[in-house]
């Protein structure tokens, strides 16, 4: 751990210290009785000190080595100090646990070492009375009718032994004395592989003192000849523990407080060692040449152009790491001249972490005035002058290195002046590498920049270590230079870093050199990558540098899903509870989050698996980063790259692959490197490797919290057997190879275990029922229980193909995937798991028939009072009233109950493939998209309506987007029922045939005569419907209620066939209002927009819809006042019937007049001869058209459009003329294609124009 965060770390163990030692909590009364109230104390005493000590530093540790080692020291103790404290409350919930159990052995019942005998058993679980020591080195295999053990495996050898009750003491006694098994047993000691309470007897003996002793002081280690059916409570040991941690931070407590008064105390030294972040002022001017950046310059300068008569400031952002080339590329757009002849006034502002509204004010002052500005001061002056200055002008303003994400209105407060009423066209370009920024600021997508591309990189580090992009590197410097290149992941300044390295000998014993040791990476480098990386990371607090840091013994670019990765912090102590009452997972999602705004983390949506769930990587340079940061506490050993490892490494993940088993040199690096690490509380285990090598660092690692393990050749459970139960957290067993009886009584000494997930491989000939004691269950497999575990809140089981049956506990996550036998889920305390679940996934568990929740939840949905009356949520409240994933897919055995959500809490909802459901998938916040259930198919002819027994809409109120596509048999919505949807804002209906359909009448005027709809939709800003048999009789109802709507779709809707806009004053009977009397309702196909929506709508697209004609004047349709985009395909009415004739004469001039804030307009399949685009008030906005596929168009008039950019004209045959060419004068994008009339256009007035049309077309500027 760096120099800068050893305060921090002292600090939150403190913290933790202090939290297990809570005076007047359960711990605190057991101490007492237990002996050690004084050497508690006086421990807890000491660490206040420490803490005080500690805080006076203040940062000084900087540069001063000698005090370094000391906080270093103090770190490590309290470590041991914490770990001593998890110890004591492990053995008070042991003894708990034994009191429940009705064996009572009180704390002075000891023996003459102060030691409290309490004897196990050793067999398996349904072997009670076995007490031979013999017992414990063999697993039970088959048991008679009243219980007694026939058969049993030798733990050592593997082979079967056949024996009775009553002479099987000394059969087992003679194999074990037998040559095979002695021989097989070879280089491990017996004792080592029998009950894993051993394992906690060494713990607190021989474990924490001797490895946390920094002077070499060490706590008297008692005999190795305890019986590992013996669980050892040692007070004199634990008490001599305590005391020599409290003596030692006395010790080391004066030391750092001799160094601070030989520095002294006053503030101004002090202040000299805080780590100052640097201004890193960046210059508009571009510095030597850039490569690999075209394509990014060109998006922006197209975006910059295309914004051009924009009303509102446009801001455009470029995000991605340090070092990547943000600043480089700001500046190539900056100095472009087509930029520049643009812009009245441009402005660059290196902003960098402090973001200072004054000083960035009088810097934009400074480019836009000839003045000084140097006496004011005042923040509103400056913007009043400024405001001056640029009033009426095109600005480009550059904000460089944008660090902090300032609130809205300090950024509202900068940019006022640029907002005046007569600004256009105003760009504001952003560089940041914090996603939030990008995110929260820009208003178009930020162009993200990556590693250049190989080519490009290639003669960028060429430039950059042989001064010549041109250079020829030959022989063995080539080799070398792309092994290098390979790991510099295409970052710009990397390569720079390097190839100031590398540049100083050019010889391939130096190149190897540096490649071997990775130099650029050094923290050391001035302006290197890494410690421009570091700037980010020394701005976190201390918990979110944890965090980060930790994942680094992860493989670069390893997957991680929201809930793994919260719960892997959570093991390790990351994750503090808060005062606002949040659970400890929600805490941890929120630093997911802020790691993932602030880009340490990138957010991968998709992909993983069949889930297609989001996931979150480290990757990258950023991964190197982390691993620089952390390598003093976290490690990776790879099989490809074999580097040193500190032996104060407390996180490690051993990375084989296939290479363990034909490298002998790999094997005895890794046996070097586990007799080296004796603190270990992370072990990730991924690849093929042997059991019986990781024997010495289970014995050894007595203070794991995580263990992952995945791909062995040995078994699991002899892994697990040897681990110290005593603070084990998260356990992870994939490709479990586990052998009979082994990991059911392992599993019951891990007390504090939180994570509980077991799978298998498909192809795995292991399986992870032979674990299990079949006893009196017949066939039917069981997973054993799990209640000994009170902190146990995950439990994962996947790909175990022959259980029948589990029963669970009260847990916060049940995950069941691939359990193609499983029948029943039952609960221990159903009470206590229905309170407590927080996520619940079901996978793959086709033979699924009971489980008690889902019955549970059944009675509720029954109720016919739920739905008849108001009471929703009475009998809700009182079922998994705090689950928050739901996720059942492919159970087609398995009845759930119809109303969901249950509840308001539910984030993610995942349903399908089970019966009497649809298709479900989305949050109760977000989005919810409803699709046919994958296993009923289409088939069915029974129709569905879409209402509050189907799905609990009272649950969906803070809904934002709701999706129903392919549903065939669906008839209608219950309107009742979408006037719960109080924040929808985006309805999509796709492919509904019968959906409010003339043929298929909806039961519900009763709703609309009382009223019950009048508030629906009233948040409805999109509204897409595609493939649908809706009339337009029931759409005109739903855009009467949808107030502020801006987005209307309508696809292949052949039921419409008259479009009105409502008058302002209908003398006609409201038939809307009144939908209970049929006959008033109009015609089925008459689609009435309202009123209001003339002033709301921006976006208007209607295609597929032959038989539609406008009624109406053509005033009507201008009357949009706030429509934006226009578009309208394959309807040859409705353009007709926009488009009016002059005079009488049919042929004569069409025109058709347009709204004036219209921006874009999309036609095709026009079938008049001609057309003259107008606009209400001669005012036009128009920037883009588009006229295709329109064979009867012969004449297009186009002098109204003088704002127009883009014009495209594609497949209109009969087109000859093109008329008002020379209005446009704005005119950047022409694209002409097929269209065999069209022989000449009239060019000369746009110049800017870049023209696109076939050869057949005389482009000569007439």
């Amino acid at each position: 751990m760096e120099e800068t965060s050893l305060e921090a770390a002292i600090g939150w163990l403190v913290q933790a210290i202090y939290a297990g030692l809570l005076v007047g909590g359960e711990l605190d009364g057991w101490i007492r009785r237990a002996g050690l109230a004084d050497d508690i104390e006086r421990l807890r005493s000491e660490v206040e000190g420490v803490e005080m000590v500690v805080s006076a530093v203040k940062g000084r540790a900087i540069g001063n080595q000698p005090l370094a080692r000391s906080l270093a020291r103090i770190r490590e103790l309290l470590y041991g100090a914490e770990d001593l404290v998890d110890e004591l409350h492990y053995w008070r919930l042991q003894q708990q646990l034994e009191l429940e159990g009705g064996t009572r052995h009180d704390l002075d019942e000891t023996d003459a070492h102060g030691s409290l005998q309490v004897e196990r058993s050793t067999g398996s679980s349904s072997v009670g009375g076995l007490r031979s020591e013999s017992w414990g080195h063999f697993d039970i295999e088959e048991f008679v009718e009243n219980g007694g053990p026939v058969k049993a495996i030798c733990k050592h050898c593997r082979a079967v032994v056949v024996c009775t009750t009553d002479k099987g003491t000394p059969i087992l006694c003679k194999h074990l004395k037998s040559k095979s098994c002695k021989k097989k047993r070879g280089a491990s000691d017996p004792s080592s592989t029998g009950d894993a309470t051993a394992s906690a007897t060494s713990t607190a003996t021989d474990g924490i003192s001797s490895t946390r002793n920094m002077r070499g002081s060490e706590v008297e280690e008692p005999k190795h000849g305890t019986r590992s059916d013996t669980y050892t409570w040692d007070k004199v040991t634990f008490s001599n523990r305590i005391k020599d941690i409290t003596h030692q931070l006395q010790g080391i407590r004066g030391d750092v407080r001799a160094a601070l008064m030989i520095l002294g105390s006053d503030s101004s030294a002090s202040s000299n060692h805080h780590v100052e972040h640097p201004h890193r002022r960046t210059s508009s001017l571009v510095q030597g040449k850039v490569y690999g950046r075209d394509y990014e310059k060109a998006e922006i300068i197209r975006l910059i152009k295309g914004h051009k008569l924009s009303s509102s400031v446009t801001v455009l952002t470029v995000l991605g790491i340090g070092g990547v080339g943000k600043t480089t590329l700001a500046q190539l757009v900056y100095n472009d001249p087509s930029v520049e002849s643009q812009f009245d006034h441009r402005i660059w502002i290196s902003v960098s972490n402090k973001f200072d509204e004054t000083r960035i004010s009088r810097e934009m002052l400074d480019f836009v005035s000839q003045g000084t500005h140097e006496g004011l001061y005042s923040f509103a002056r400056l913007q009043e002058v400024l405001r001056g200055y640029v009033k009426s002008k095109r600005v480009l303003l550059v904000l460089d290195d944008v660090w902090d994400d300032m609130n809205d209105c300090q950024w509202n407060q900068l940019l006022a002046p640029f907002k005046s009423d007569n600004a256009k066209g105003n760009i504001i370009l952003v560089t940041t590498r914090k996603p939030s920024v990008a995110k929260r600021r820009g208003t178009v997508e930020p162009i993200k920049l990556h590693g250049l591309k190989e080519d490009d990189f290639w003669i960028l580090f060429k430039a950059c270590v042989f001064g010549d992009e041109n250079y020829e590197v030959k022989g063995s410097l080539r080799t070398l230079a792309w092994q290098i290149i390979e790991k510099l992941k295409g970052n710009p300044l990397a390569a720079e870093t390097a190839g100031a390295l590398l540049r100083q000998h050019l010889t391939s014993e130096h190149w190897s050199n540096i490649l071997k040791n990775e130099d650029w990476k050094s923290l050391q480098l001035r302006r290197g990558i890494m410690p421009t990386l570091k700037l980010c990371y020394d701005q976190l607090p201390y918990h979110l540098q944890q965090c980060f840091s930790y994942c680094a013994i992860f493989p670069c670019n390893y997957r991680f899903l929201a809930e793994e990765i919260v719960r892997i912090w959570i093991s390790q102590g990351f994750v503090k509870c808060s005062h606002s009452g949040m659970r400890l997972d929600e805490i941890g999602r929120l630093y997911l989050t802020n790691l993932v705004n602030l880009g340490f983390f990138q957010q991968i949506e998709g992909g993983y698996s069949s889930n297609n769930q989001t996931t979150y990587v480290m990757c990258g340079l950023m991964h190197d980063f982390a691993r620089v940061i952390s390598r003093a506490e976290c490690a990776t050993l790879d099989a490809l790259q074999c580097n040193e490892i500190s032996s104060t490494v407390l996180h490690l993940s051993i990375v084989t692959g296939r290479v363990y088993w034909y490298d002998e040199k790999f094997q005895q690096i890794l046996r070097n490197t586990l007799k080296k690490v004796k603190n270990l509380r992370s072990l990730v285990l991924i690849g093929q490797y042997d059991s019986q090598l990781f024997q010495q660092v289970f014995e050894k690692a007595h203070n794991l919290r995580l263990l992952q393990v995945s791909a062995t050749a040995g078994s699991h459970s002899f892994l697990c057997g040897l681990v110290n139960p005593t603070h084990l957290r998260y356990l992870n067993l994939q490709d479990a190879h586990v052998w009979p009886g082994d990991l059911p009584q392992v599993l019951s000494k891990f007390l504090h275990l939180q994570v509980l997930e077991v799978g298998l491989c498909r192809d795995t000939s292991f399986t992870l029922e032979r674990m299990v004691n079949l006893g009196d269950c017949g066939e039917r497999l069981i997973f054993p229980s799990l209640e000994r575990l009170p902190f146990l809140t995950t439990f994962k089981l996947s790909n175990l193909r022959k259980i029948r049956e589990v029963s669970v506990p009260s847990l916060q996550e049940l995950i069941l995937v691939e359990m193609p036998e499983l029948e029943r889920c039952t609960c221990t305390s159903l009470g206590d798991l229905n309170s407590s679940l927080r996520v619940l996934e079901i996978r793959s568990c086709p033979a699924l028939k009971v489980f008690d929740l889902f019955e549970k939840g059944h009675n509720f949905v029954e109720q016919p009072s739920l739905y008849e009356g108001h009471n929703y949520e009475t009998g809700w409240k009182l079922w998994l009233p705090g689950l928050r994933v739901l996720t059942v897919i492919n159970c087609p055995h398995l009845l759930m109950p119809c109303l969901l959500p249950h509840s308001t809490n539910v984030s993610r909802l995942h349903i399908d493939g089970v019966p009497t459901l649809l298709k479900m998938e989305g949050s109760s916040t977000e989005n919810l998209e409803i699709s046919p259930n994958s296993r009923s198919g289409e088939n069915s002819d029974e129709t569905v309506r879409l209402d509050g027994k189907i799905l609990a809409f009272h649950n969906w109120g803070d809904l934002k987007s709701l999706s129903i596509s392919c549903c065939g048999n669906l008839t209608s919505i219950s309107f009742r029922s979408l006037n719960q949807l109080f924040s929808l804002s985006d309805l999509r209906i796709v492919g509904c045939r019968k959906l409010f359909s003339s043929d298929v009448r909806p039961e519900v005027t009763d709703e609309y005569a009382i009223g019950a709809y009048r508030f629906g939709l009233r948040c409805l800003r999109s509204l897409y419907i595609s493939s649908s048999g809706i009339t337009g009789k029931w759409l005109s109802l739903m855009l009467q209620h949808a107030q502020i709507l801006k987005e209307l779709f309508l696809n292949d809707c052949p039921q419409f066939t008259q479009l009105q806009i409502e008058e302002e004053e209908n003398s006609q009977p409201n038939f809307i209002s009144a939908p209970e009397a049929s006959s008033s309702w109009g015609p089925d196909g008459l689609l009435c927009i309202p009123l209001n929506l003339t002033s709301s709508l921006e976006k208007i697209a209607i295609s597929r819809s032959p038989y539609l004609r406008f009624y109406g004047n053509k005033e009507d349709f201008a009357g949009f006042t706030s429509l934006q985009e226009l578009i309208i395909r394959c309807c040859p009415g409705l353009l007709s019937s926009l488009a009016h004739n002059e005079g009488n004469d049919v042929q004569a001039n069409r025109t058709w007049l347009l709204p004036q804030p219209l921006g874009q307009v999309v036609i095709s399949n026009y079938d008049h001869k001609t057309l003259s685009l107008c606009f209400m008030g001669n005012l036009t906005c128009l920037r883009k058209l588009e006229v295709l596929e329109s064979p009867g168009l012969e004449s297009l008039q186009l002098h109204s459009c003088t704002s127009l950019e883009d014009l495209r004209i594609r497949e209109c045959k009969q087109l000859a003329t093109v008329k008002g060419m020379q209005s446009l004068v704005n005119l950047m994008n022409l694209e002409v294609q097929e269209n065999p009339s069209l022989v000449s256009l009239q060019l000369h007035s746009c110049e800017t124009a870049q023209p696109s049309f076939p050869q057949d077309i005389d482009d000569r500027l007439l």
